[in-house]
């Protein structure tokens, strides 16, 4: 094994070194590494910019990072994993997605993340399309630096900002949120899904229909709390049928009955990165693949790095707070609901999501059918019948995101039957009555 390691080798290193041409700005760091050893160059950093540097605590989740890296599915991932060094791109290679990466590799993802701040602008309108960015950072990309103190700045905030939950920016207090406890919450999600697979290997590869159902054969009880749970076992949204209604859980299981269907469809989109059990206390993920990572999956089309249903979990919390068991029984508390979803899902989310599929799709044809395709005649055909269809896939699947968060009863109210309608309008194909 180690020698067939060694033989491939110079055909990874090939395959690295041809996605880095791709990339001005690698070209642009090579020519500075080239130059500073010819004459000799020790360039100190100025004081500002090491401290803009990231560091060991600044590094919220590496594991989570990692296993963003290696879905190169998304865009932004996918360049800045074309950008690392040949020995991180072995780590990613032999990354099994749960443990924590060891102290050697966390050191070379941390130089490596480094190295980027200060090589060049990794700031692209294209690249970055999906991204939630800053005040702070959107102020500095219309300054547009391209050297020194401002560009590293704007480059660690570009990072921070997407991947939110696996960076910390420069201003970013600690603890983190979301930090405490994730550890042994991490330890609980491996647990848990080797009890699962056990349970699949024991049951003709069914699902149980509860994490309840494998404890105590194949999972100790204490694995399904999670130690940032303030409940006495509750997954942390508001969904009616998400608690386990055997035992005390914190983990939101994603394959329960009402959600196994659904939950199947988008794991033929989604793959291995596809979540089966969530932690929305850290919104730490299980993937059907055994991954750990953090917030949803990091697929441009379903979510940028703050999705709509994520920062809609934030306000319904706070809803909660306030209206108590009324949020859902009185109308003043299904308005406020409505009012949630109306700006945070209908009027920022969704439009984002379309602006993205409708790319998403015009790359694809594209890349399938050849550039130009769509200026023609049959690729506008093409395009006519297949936007219809794939919207309405989008549909049914945020819809069915919103009643796994609110629950379906919501959606037979007045107020969930008019989101539902304006759902529906906003994703029709533009041009369509």
């Amino acid at each position: 094994m180690k020698k067939i390691i060694e033989r491939s080798k110079p055909i990874v290193a090939q395959t690295v070194s041809l996605r880095r041409s791709l990339h001005k700005l690698m070209e642009r760091t090579l020519l500075l590494a080239v130059l500073s050893t010819a004459v000799g160059l020790a360039l100190p950093l100025h004081a500002d910019t090491r401290q803009l540097l990231f560091d060991e605590n600044a590094i919220k989740d590496p594991g989570s990072l990692v296993v963003k890296l290696q879905d190169t599915r998304a865009t932004v991932s996918e360049f800045i994993a074309s950008q690392l060094s040949e020995d991180m791109q072995w780590i990613l290679l032999g990354y099994d997605g749960a443990s924590e990466p060891t102290p050697q590799q966390q050191k070379v993802l941390l130089a490596d993340l480094n190295r980027l701040l200060e090589a060049g602008p990794l700031y692209d309108a294209q690249l970055f399309a999906n991204i939630e960015l800053s005040e702070q950072t959107q102020t500095l990309v219309a300054q547009n630096p391209q050297s020194g103190e401002a560009l590293v700045r704007l480059n660690r905030l570009l990072l921070s900002d997407a991947y939110p939950y696996e960076l910390a920016s420069p201003s970013e207090p600690q603890p983190y949120p979301h930090s405490a406890g994730i550890q042994t919450c991490r330890e609980n999600l491996r647990q848990i899904k080797m009890a699962l697979d056990n349970y699949r290997a024991s049951n003709a590869d069914a699902d149980p229909q509860w994490l309840s159902e494998l404890a105590p054969q194949y999972l100790e009880k204490a694995c399904l709390l999670c130690p940032a749970d303030p409940t006495a076992g509750t997954p942390g949204v508001l969904t009616e049928d998400a608690s386990d209604p055997i035992l005390p859980c914190s983990y939101l299981y994603e394959v329960r009955p009402s959600e196994k269907d659904g939950q199947h469809m988008l794991q033929t989109q989604e793959g291995d990165m596809t979540p089966i059990v969530r932690c929305e206390h850290h919104r730490l993920n299980l993937s059907v693949g055994g991954k750990l990572y953090r917030n949803g999956p990091q697929r441009d089309i379903y979510n940028s790095n703050k999705m709509g249903f994520s920062v809609l979990a934030d306000a319904l919390r706070d809803l909660r707070k306030q209206h108590g068991e009324a949020l859902f029984k009185t109308q003043k508390g299904r308005e406020s609901l409505k009012q949630a979803i109306e700006e945070l899902v209908l009027k920022q989310f969704v439009p984002q999501l379309l602006s993205a599929l409708d790319h998403e799709i015009y790359t694809q044809l594209e890349a399938q059918l050849g550039k130009g395709i769509l200026e023609t005649p049959t690729g506008m055909d093409i395009l006519r019948q297949a936007m219809p269809q794939v919207r309405h896939q989008i549909k049914e699947q945020v819809q069915s995101e919103l009643e796994t968060r609110l629950g379906v009863e919501f959606f037979k109210t007045e107020e969930g039957k008019d989101i539902l309608q304006q759902l529906s309008v906003l994703m029709l194909p533009e041009g369509t009555n």
